[in-house]
């Protein structure tokens, strides 16, 4: 009997560990494929992509969302399903950064029925007409960390190695990095051997095109019924108190804007807030937006981004962290309009019936 348990035992533990590493190397097992065949009969479905738990964990105890028993775990990725307001959601955490969030949206889109993807957290702020606590929804997103760094001693009006090809283009525009030099005096005009970045589009695969025909795209259109929706957001009540002792210096408002930008680079530094502002008219600076929004594109899937501002990207006091202090505020934020936005979403669903 005893050498019967441990045959058992020895088998179930041997049945795990294949079932461990199909997953690890993509396979779907049984298990699995029955789960989200189950899950995919109950769609379809609004995907709520979400950065860190930080910014996760206030909607799960947001007491508008309601989980559901399913949970299922794939490929290093946990995706919750639940209702907000009767509107059934599937809920993922992308991790840090540009390829994180790429990879949770297109296994969202693939494995399960999503009709729209609704993108939330917090970002630094490039724009000096919004303040920390704000949240901004914009209606382009850019993936601005896409270069073809020139050569010293070119300029702008030396083609760009490829450009030929189509591969690189010049017509975003640059950044001279010569314009940021300090402590340069005697000198009426000067250089720097990092010379200049020119901005680049991403090369694009879309659902609608023919597979290996790319297609080009730099600033990416949110769902424009969606952004028609967001409006109704505008005069939302925000938290702007930390705590008893700690509030911010003004009240907290809902602002759709122009654009936003992404690239995986965390953004602290005033002067690049300064350009990128006046170069590009972006508002919220992050590191995943454009990820979910360029995988949205391409799988011709609704989606749209909110954002709470968290801090100003490097245009604050220097003695300051303003996103250690005011992180929490800024991810209830984005918590409480992406609930508001659903539910908005959700009654003109009913309306159009």
């Amino acid at each position: 009997m005893a050498v019967s348990k441990l045959f058992l035992t020895l088998v179930l533990a041997f049945t795990v560990l294949i079932i461990s590493l199909e997953e690890a190397n993509g396979a779907i097992t049984g298990k699995t494929r029955k789960l989200i065949d189950m899950a995919n009969r109950k769609g379809p479905y609004l995907g709520l992509v979400i950065p860190n738990l930080f910014e996760m964990n206030p909607l799960l105890q947001h007491p508008s969302y309601k989980p559901s028993n399913l949970t299922i775990d794939y490929a290093g990725r946990r995706f919750r399903f639940g209702c907000i307001d009767k509107e059934p959601v599937v809920l993922v955490m992308t991790g840090l950064a540009m390829l994180n969030a790429g990879i949770t949206t297109q296994l969202l889109l693939a494995l399960f029925n999503i009709k729209g993807v609704v993108h939330y957290g917090i970002a630094g702020n490039a724009n000096p007409s919004l303040h920390i606590g704000d949240v901004a929804i914009p209606q382009y997103w850019a993936h601005t960390a896409l270069w073809n760094w020139q050569r010293y001693g070119d300029g702008p009006e030396n083609e760009l190695p490829l450009e030929v090809n189509g591969d690189y283009t010049r017509d975003i525009g640059y950044l001279k990095i010569a314009k940021y030099s300090v402590n340069v005096t005697n000198c009426n005009s000067h250089n720097n051997l990092l010379n200049n970045i020119w901005y680049q589009p991403e090369e694009v695969f879309p659902v609608f095109g023919s597979p290996e025909e790319r297609q080009h795209i730099f600033w990416v259109p949110v769902d424009p019924l969606y952004f028609a929706i967001a409006k109704k957001l505008e005069g939302l009540k925000l938290e702007g108190c930390l705590n008893a002792t700690t509030c911010l210096s003004h009240t907290p408002k809902v602002a759709r804007v122009h654009r936003g930008t992404s690239a995986s680079i965390y953004l602290d530094n005033a002067a690049y807030r300064s350009f990128i502002y006046k170069k590009f008219d972006v508002s919220p600076v992050e590191m995943e937006s454009a990820a979910v929004a360029l995988i949205c594109y391409q799988q011709k899937v609704p989606y749209i981004v909110i954002r709470a501002l968290s801090d100003m990207a490097g245009g604050g006091t220097a003695e300051s962290n303003e996103a250690a202090t005011f992180i929490t505020v800024a991810a209830n934020n984005s918590v409480e309009v992406t609930v508001q936005f659903i539910k908005q979403l959700s009654l003109k669903k009913y309306q159009d019936v």
